[in-house]
């Protein structure tokens, strides 16, 4: 009887992990229902209740209702999923490459929502502070990359109907992607203000 409920407790909690994160591995270990538990049999399968936000330790309900009776079964649960993690110390300020993460399966359990799975998410981002080697990513040590520096050379883009006119110019700030900084024109000497498109370009509207 005992071995009957802690099968049905562990196909729940697969069950359950499993419909959660679909591309997870999970390793579930349960904690053993005391052997002397006098129980009736049940005349049909448990109900087994698994609270929603679960870490690693798990106390799933299991109730009968035919004899009535129910009881808590405790389980060890890891959700294992490939995620991503810096190669080396990443130093503030610097933009992230290929080179610099890699991907390693971790228990997700201990992590909350905060990771990463796919490389393209963190690769162009700019470390926000030092992120020591082997550390799991998350968004909060990321920021969207400066992609023109104040003192930069920028290629200034104006669209007049189909036509689009370049000319040089010289960033008097910093920017991201898709910010509105001022622009001196090289040609004219006159302030524009600008949005960056693109590494060095920028467009007036």
């Amino acid at each position: 009887m005992p071995e009957s409920i802690q099968q049905q407790v562990e196909e729940a909690i697969i069950h359950e992990f499993s419909t959660r994160l679909p591309e997870s591995r999970l390793d579930v270990s349960i904690n053993p229902v005391n052997q002397n538990l006098t129980l009736a049999a049940c005349e049909h399968p448990l109900e087994i209740q698994i609270p929603f936000n679960s870490g690693q330790r798990v106390t799933a309900k299991a109730t009968c209702h035919q004899p009535f009776w129910s009881l808590f079964v405790t389980a060890q649960v890891r959700q294992l999923m490939t995620v991503v993690v810096s190669a080396k110390p990443l130093v503030r300020n610097t933009r992230i490459s290929a080179a610099d993460i890699k991907l390693v399966e971790q228990d997700i359990s201990r992590l909350g929502q905060d990771y990463f799975t796919r490389e393209q998410d963190v690769i162009g981002k700019q470390v926000r502070r030092q992120i020591g080697s082997d550390q799991v990513i998350n968004a909060r040590m990321l920021e969207v990359a400066m992609l023109v520096s104040r003192g930069d050379r920028v290629m200034i883009e104006a669209q007049r109907g189909a036509l689009t006119i370049r000319m040089p110019g010289i960033a008097l700030e910093d920017g991201r992607q898709q910010q509105q900084i001022r622009v001196q024109n090289s040609q004219s000497g006159n302030e524009v203000r600008a949005i960056i498109i693109a590494p060095g370009v920028v467009r007036v509207q």
